[in-house]
């Protein structure tokens, strides 16, 4: 099978080649696309990367019937719909790396330009005007920079700065004091920074916590001899606020790269001279188009090869480290939720994940997604898992148990209803080989593949050899079988794996037979 991926808004052909490396994907590159178009063929796509161009709203994404993850070839993601990925259970990612170094640089060329005029002149002297005095600059060096938002690219902006002797201030509330200590920054305050800065520079991501985040009362606090920059997102900086701010000599100058609206088409700045406007070049030179195509091609690849969403915007804790560590543990734990929702008689109010250890969340995640894939009609992925859980009134618990299990590592699922509790736990033996161990109060040997049926009968002589007598009746081959006594002695668990699918009418007769308590089918 083939997956589809669309690629479009210009998207490098690096990483169009990166892509096409994939044998199990069918890379389609449109170079631009109306948003009707979009429309019109994104329902044959599992996978879509854009840039900035193409708004992938809620309708885009409900016409993507297949779609399974969408990509953004750079680092910011407000064209992209994702409450209504997440919804729909669609990974979305991005490309935070590949325009670290051309963005950190705009904002440093940005900083040079407002320190030292060099548009005005540059213009000046194209209209033949030498105007040496009017354009006398100001040194950067001991001078103030305040960085708000401290992600890879304002950490290499405040790297730039200290290399020009400046000092450096910083705001963001999901730094350690050991990382600002280690980047030589001066933890501070938005209010700080706006305060004590002579520079300041804005990285944050686009969300409700930072659109406005400068607005006329921050810009109220800046020195007048202070200036800003924006190489981040339109919308961080209030712009009507920033323009009146110019206007009225309140701050000394902005370098805006970015806009609430862009293309730019009602320009509140025009007629300033204290203002440098560029039309969102952020990315773009040779260098970081094809880094954050490459990135974003990769990123993809490797999650329909290996099922790894790195870099995603709406799941936690998806780093390739964690991956790496636990891929066999995610697909052990989705198994499991599998199992445990097959033996259910259904109507199970809670999910809980059971460990003697701290495990990642993705493992919960994956449990949910396993157990709500056997009982739901629409696809169910760890992207929606645990609210599509929520919605049907089913709570979730992470339990980490005192006693030790007999394998280290070993997870625990355990699904709770009205009249029954399901309880199954497994391990990785031999590093990949996924295995139940456990299964209500048995300790069993499980392969979860294919189809097996877990047969509750009496334990006594000829039970087992029934069963297989009319399995044999029916010409279904078992694969592999095993039977375990309960603790109390009177009772076991057949456990048959066999070849193909069973019919109900062999069920029902199996079931009827008065040495037999209960009988689950569970197809993996």
């Amino acid at each position: 099978m083939k997956y589809k991926v669309l690629c479009t808004d210009g998207f490098s052909n690096t990483g169009l080649s990166e892509l096409q490396k994939n044998k199990d994907l069918e890379v389609v590159f449109h170079p631009s696309l109306s948003h009707d178009e979009l429309l019109n063929i994104i329902g044959q796509f599992d996978a879509l990367i854009v840039r900035s161009a193409s708004k992938v709203s809620s309708d885009v994404i409900e016409k993507g019937v297949k779609l399974k993850i969408i990509a953004r070839a750079g680092v910011g993601t407000d064209n992209i719909d994702i409450k209504a990925a997440t919804e729909r259970g669609i990974l979305v990612v991005n490309a935070p790396q590949g325009n670290t170094i051309s963005t950190s640089e705009l904002t440093f060329a940005m900083l040079m330009s407002l320190a030292r005029n060099i548009p005005q002149a540059s213009h000046a002297m194209a209209d033949g005007k030498w105007e040496k005095k009017k354009f006398k600059g100001t040194e950067i060096s001991r001078k103030t920079i305040g960085i708000i938002g401290l992600g890879r690219i304002g950490r290499e902006v405040a790297k730039i700065a200290g290399n020009f002797d400046m000092k450096v201030l910083g705001f963001d509330p999901y730094l350690s004091k050991e990382q600002f200590e280690s980047l030589k920054i001066v933890p501070s305050s938005v209010n700080d920074i706006c305060c004590n800065a002579d520079y300041i520079t804005v990285h944050t991501p686009l969300t409700p916590e930072t659109t406005n985040l400068i607005t006329k009362k921050e810009l109220d606090l800046m020195k007048p001899t202070s200036k800003i920059i924006n190489c981040a997102r339109g919308g961080i900086i209030n712009e009507q606020d920033l323009a009146d701010a110019l206007r009225n000599k309140k701050i000394a100058g902005a370098a805006l790269d970015v806009f609430t609206e862009e293309p730019l088409k009602i320009n509140l700045f025009e007629g300033l001279e204290n203002c440098i406007l560029t039309p969102h070049l952020g990315a773009s030179t040779k260098e970081a188009e094809e880094a954050v195509a490459v990135e974003a091609a990769l990123v993809v690849s490797q999650y329909f090869s290996d099922g790894i969403g790195l870099n995603a915007i709406n799941l936690a804790g998806c780093d390739q480290n964690t991956f790496k560590k636990f891929k066999p543990h995610i697909r052990l734990a989705e198994k499991m939720g599998t199992l445990a929702a097959q033996l259910s008689t259904g109507g199970f109010s809670k999910i809980s994940f059971l460990s003697t250890q701290d495990m990642p969340r993705l493992l919960m995640l994956s449990v949910i997604k396993g157990s709500l894939n056997s009982v739901s009609s629409n696809p169910i992925t760890i992207v929606n898992a645990e609210s599509s859980a929520l919605e049907r009134g089913i709570s979730i618990s992470n339990e980490i148990l005192k006693e030790k299990t007999e394998v280290e590592n070993s997870i625990g699922i355990r699904l709770t209803s009205d009249n029954e509790v399901i309880e199954v736990w497994g391990h990785i033996l031999g590093g990949n080989l996924l295995k139940i161990s456990k299964c209500w109060d048995y300790r069993v040997d499980i392969d979860p593949e294919g189809t097996i049926l877990f047969i509750h009968n009496e334990d006594k002589p000829g039970v087992i050899g029934k069963i297989c007598t009319i399995l044999g009746a029916a010409s279904i081959n078992i694969a592999e079988m095993q039977n375990v006594r309960h603790s109390k002695g009177d009772k076991a668990l057949t456990i048959i794996g066999i070849d193909g699918d069973i019919d109900k009418t062999t069920l029902q007769t199996i079931a009827s037979d008065p040495s037999i308590t209960g009988v689950n089918i569970v197809r993996f």
